[in-house]
């Protein structure tokens, strides 16, 4: 079911209701205007559209904080693909916006995977390589679908940045050369920003610095794509030098360090775990990840780092997590809550509350048995049924 046939109002009723880190029956919510209306045992409004829940799991609907998405056409990889900017290593003035694909078939099959919500970044080839941005997968456009443009700056550390300019005989092509490129390019922003606060005032624009401004101010994060532990330290230390907030993108070795990044307060977007071992710095990759740091105290966030993995294995993801000794209620909230804060929205994202976005999904089952169905999906109050 597309927009133009959206009720104005809908009732989920009878439902198992995923509040407060457990699943309830026999709950009630009602959605009105994209929002929250109300929500209990006893919801006494009707609605235009009514749907049956019972014996039916209703949850936030899913949030993946990393992904490519609309970036990489599916099927269609080139040199011409808008993921990455090969061949300028200093990129910080990319927007995702300019090049998302609203069209491309990945947004039809994350709704029906139960993913109302993605964080798009550009690809981990360049040191800086870019801003990110937060949009909701039912937008007809990027600019619809969009709810922050400018989310983060994504930092590439590690063997996809050194050998996209190595094979190119080019710098930075060793893991010194990237951590130094990147400080020497936050100096001059430094620079730049205190020249521009000064009487003398600039003159001359530099997009790569006035894009790099809200990181230095410390209104968005450094994401620092990381693999390894030593990369994962690399970020560390520059997030600690320049005085940057600071996530961890990926973190296959960040469980080394889990104690570190929670009394830093570092959070980590964990994944994607299903890939296999195919590269040097994934060898040390284990399911236990998130279980290991969040019984740090770190706050983890899980993703399919599509097109790393199908977006449609987020669910499949948190389970293997439970397998590997983590509980459902810190693997759900993995998957909504914690991503929610991760990226700066957690006041109308990643929780069933009155108020809050209607961004729900409705499965025939537990949300974490594979064998489980989703039946519908609301996303901004736009119903879609499968």
């Amino acid at each position: 079911m597309r927009g133009w046939e959206t009720p104005m109002s809908i009732l989920f009723d009878s439902v198992r209701l995923f509040t407060a880190g457990a699943f309830f029956p026999r709950q009630k919510v009602l959605i009105e205007k994209g929002r929250i209306a109300a929500i209990g045992s006893r919801v006494l409004k009707s609605a235009d559209e009514i749907i049956d829940g019972r014996e039916k799991f209703l949850m936030p609907a899913l949030i993946d904080a990393h992904t490519h998405m609309g970036l990489f056409e599916e099927g269609h990889l080139t040199p011409g693909e808008d993921i990455s900017e090969f061949f300028q290593a200093i990129t910080p003035q990319l927007r995702p916006l300019d090049g998302i694909k609203m069209r491309d078939q990945a947004l039809e099959d994350a709704r029906r995977a139960g993913v109302s919500v993605c964080m798009v970044c550009p690809g981990p080839t360049n040191p800086i390589a870019g801003q990110c941005s937060i949009l909701k997968t039912n937008g007809h456009s990027a600019d619809v679908g969009l709810i922050v443009e400018q989310a983060g700056i994504m930092m590439c550390f590690g063997e996809e940045t050194k050998s996209t300019y190595y094979n190119q005989q080019k710098s930075p092509s060793t893991r010194m050369g990237i951590s130094a490129l990147i400080r020497e390019t936050l100096m001059k922003a430094q620079d730049y920003l205190e020249q521009k606060h000064s009487k003398k005032g600039i003159r001359d624009r530099n997009i790569q610095f006035e894009s790099l401004i809200p990181l230095l101010d410390g209104r968005v994060p450094m994401r620092a794509h990381a693999h390894r532990l030593e990369d994962v330290m690399a970020a560390v230390r520059i997030a600690d030098e320049f005085k940057l907030k600071l996530v961890i993108e990926h973190g296959t070795e960040a469980h080394k360090v889990a104690p570190l990044l929670a009394q830093k307060g570092i959070p980590v977007v964990l994944g994607p775990a299903l890939v296999p071992q195919i590269r040097f710095e994934l060898r040390e990759k284990t399911f236990e990840s998130a279980l290991i740091l969040m019984n740090a105290g770190v706050d983890v966030a899980l993703t399919c780092d599509f097109p790393g993995l199908p977006i449609e294995s987020l669910r499949i993801v948190a389970s293997m997590a439970i397998q590997n000794g983590l509980d459902e209620r810190r693997a759900i909230l993995a998957i909504t809550e914690n991503p929610a804060k991760i990226l700066g929205v957690q006041s109308r994202l990643g929780q069933i509350r009155k108020g809050m976005d209607a961004d729900v999904a409705l499965f025939n089952g537990n949300p974490l048995d594979i064998r489980s169905k989703l039946e519908a999906i609301v996303i901004d109050g736009e119903l879609f049924k499968f």
